[in-house]
C-alpha cells in the first residue's frame, strides 16, 4: 500500500502537466451547473435565436477577426480552431445506425455475434456527443447561450458528396444551428503565411481545392438562407454592411461601437500582432 502511494507521488511529481490536466477534470464544474449558469446570468435579453454558430472557411482569410467580432455579441462565445474534431463522430453515428438497424434476430444474447448492438442508439450518441463538444469548448465556465468555434479545415476534410451532409450534422449537435461562410480574395489569401512555401505544383493543387470549397459553401449559402450567410473578408473590412446582415441572419441587433471595436484590437498569427484589417 505504502510502495503504491509512493509510485503514484512520484508518478504524479513527474508529470507535472498530465496532473494538472487531471485535477483541472477532477474539479471542473458539471455540466449540468454550467448549463443552468449560462441560462441564468446576463444577457438576459438581445440574445441569438440560434444556439451554435460555426465559421466556416480556409486558412488566412481573417476568420480570426470575424470570430472576434461574433464573441462581442450577446451571449456569444465563438472558439478557435480545433482541427475539425467533431467531424469523425458524424461518421461514428452512422456506423452506430447501420449496426442498430441489422436485420438479425436473437442480438440479445451472448451466442451472436452482434450481441448487444440491438441496443446502439442514435439519439444517446447525439446526446454524448453535444456533452463532448461542451465539456471540451468550455470546460471550466457557464455554458454560453450560443456556442460555436470556427475552423479553416473544411475544404480538405470533406468533399463534394459529404460536405452537406456533416455540416447538416453539426449544426444539429446543438440545434438551432447556423454557418457564416467566409471568404476572401485568393490571390492576396495564398501570398502569405503557409500558402507561399508550398511548391508550385502544390499552390495550384491546393489553390483547385479552395475553388471547389467556395462553390461549395456558395451553394449551401443559396440553398439555406435560412441558417447560413456567406460574406467576403474584404465587405467585412470595407464597412459595417457585412456586419449587419450577419447580425440579421443571427436575431441579434447590430452596434456600430462594437464593430469598430472589433476593427481596432489586435490579431496574431503565429506571434506577431497586426489591425484587423491589414
Amino acid at each position: 500500500m505504502a510502495g503504491h502511494l509512493l509510485h503514484t507521488l512520484h508518478y504524479l511529481a513527474s508529470n507535472p502537466g498530465w496532473t494538472l490536466a487531471r485535477l483541472q477534470t477532477r474539479l471542473r464544474p458539471p455540466l449540468w451547473l454550467r448549463s443552468l449558469l449560462g441560462l441564468l446570468l446576463p444577457p438576459w435579453f438581445g440574445t441569438s435565436r440560434f444556439r451554435s454558430v460555426y465559421v466556416v472557411t480556409y486558412g488566412r482569410s481573417g476568420s480570426t477577426l470575424l470570430t472576434g467580432y461574433l464573441s462581442h455579441l450577446p451571449g456569444f462565445d465563438i472558439k478557435g480552431e480545433n482541427y475539425l474534431f467533431p467531424l469523425p463522430l458524424a461518421d461514428a453515428q452512422q456506423l452506430l445506425a447501420d449496426a442498430a438497424g441489422l436485420p438479425y434476430g436473437g442480438r440479445e444474447k451472448p451466442a451472436s455475434p452482434w450481441y448487444g448492438s440491438q441496443s446502439f442508439s442514435t439519439v444517446q450518441w447525439k446526446r454524448d456527443v453535444r456533452r463532448a463538444l461542451l465539456n471540451q469548448l468550455y470546460p471550466l465556465k457557464p455554458i454560453p447561450k450560443t456556442i460555436g468555434f470556427k475552423e479553416i479545415r473544411w475544404w480538405y476534410r470533406t468533399t463534394d458528396a459529404d460536405f452537406e451532409q456533416k455540416l447538416n450534422w453539426l449544426l444539429n449537435v446543438r440545434a438551432p444551428g447556423a454557418v457564416i461562410f467566409l471568404t476572401r480574395d485568393l490571390d492576396k489569401t495564398m501570398s502569405g503565411a503557409w500558402w507561399a512555401q508550398e511548391s508550385e505544383e502544390k499552390r495550384a493543387e491546393s489553390r483547385a481545392g479552395l475553388e471547389a470549397f467556395e462553390v461549395r459553401a456558395l451553394a449551401y449559402a443559396a440553398a439555406h438562407p435560412e441558417r447560413s450567410i456567406h460574406i467576403t473578408y474584404e465587405d467585412f473590412c470595407a464597412d459595417s454592411g457585412a456586419a449587419q446582415r450577419v447580425c440579421r441572419l443571427l436575431g441579434v441587433r447590430f452596434r456600430e461601437d462594437v464593430y469598430k471595436q472589433t476593427l481596432g484590437e489586435k490579431y496574431s498569427y503565429p506571434s506577431h500582432s497586426v489591425n484587423a484589417c491589414e
